[in-house]
């Protein structure tokens, strides 16, 4: 007997199935602990409006309703690109700011940031409010 075939007899000593309690040696077989196993999180689904080449008020009204949706449909986060970073801002990125911080948004936005350089935000929605 080589030595492989050595290595693998003395393997399958340890070895039996899970269905009897003793190893092929005769010794009880010791199962390892049940393990806990915990469901891993469902990544969030990243929503995304891109307000590239639209004008203010079309922005504007596109942001208002892609919120407004995303809020209904339970949402957390939807992702905003303005289409401009912060060495080159555009009427979008300019205003965008402003319209959030109006009472008009403000039920809907937990909270935003920027990110990609400032050409794109991160927005934070709220949960709806049930009535």
């Amino acid at each position: 007997m080589n030595e492989d075939e050595a290595l693998w007899q003395e393997l399958a000593k340890t070895i039996c199935p899970l269905s009897k309690k003793k190893r092929a040696d005769g010794q009880k077989a010791s199962l390892p602990p049940r393990l806990r196993v915990r469901r891993a999180p469902i990544a969030e689904i990243s929503y995304t409006l891109d307000l590239h080449g639209l004008t203010l008020e079309d922005a504007y009204g596109a942001l208002k309703r892609f919120l407004t949706l995303h809020q209904n449909h339970g949402s957390k986060k939807v992702t905003v690109i303005t289409g401009k970073g912060l060495l080159t801002p555009g009427a979008i990125k300019n205003e965008i700011e402003l319209w959030l911080d109006t009472t008009i948004f403000q039920h809907v936005i937990k909270s935003y940031s920027w990110k990609n350089g400032g050409g794109a935000l991160d927005i934070q929605l709220k949960k709806k409010e049930t009535k």
